[in-house]
């Protein structure tokens, strides 16, 4: 009788725990080469974002599923505000590359694919979007 409550408990439980774990999908649009690493970013503010890919509360590499696809799946998410930077590193240096003004030489894009200001990068707030359910996206990467 014990073993059943137990497994009663858990079963009720089930819906509850697994609410949170939530994935977020993310196609690359028109990515430049096949020899490229694809570095994304998921964050949950400004602090870092887009291009301090060490501040994302999470990272994956591209995963190539054919000639014309490339995603980034990120499992485990809770419901809240996210938004995600991509960066098609052509040369593998684990950096993006800019001219000596600042702006960028490799393909890079945003969720929301917010674009690019005169002198800076978009925001977090531009780009930004609420997960509350398993989701996929697309970036179409700048050239």
């Amino acid at each position: 009788m014990e073993g059943l409550k137990k497994y009663l408990w858990f079963v009720l439980l089930l819906p509850v725990l697994s609410v949170h774990a939530l994935d977020l999908e993310v196609e690359i649009l028109n990515r430049k080469s096949k020899q490229s690493v694809i570095r994304c970013g998921i964050f949950i503010s400004q602090d870092g974002f887009p291009s301090e890919e060490k501040k994302a509360v999470m990272r994956v590499l591209g995963v190539e599923s054919n000639e014309q696809k490339t995603i980034c799946n990120f499992k485990g998410l809770q419901s809240k505000l996210y938004a995600v930077s991509v960066l098609e590193d052509l040369n593998a240096n684990g950096k993006m590359e800019t001219t000596f003004v600042g702006f960028p030489k490799e393909p890079w894009g945003v969720s929301k694919d917010a674009p690019m200001h005169p002198f800076g990068p978009p925001t977090f707030d531009e780009s930004a979007f609420f997960l509350k359910s398993n989701l996929n996206i697309q970036i179409k990467l700048n050239q």
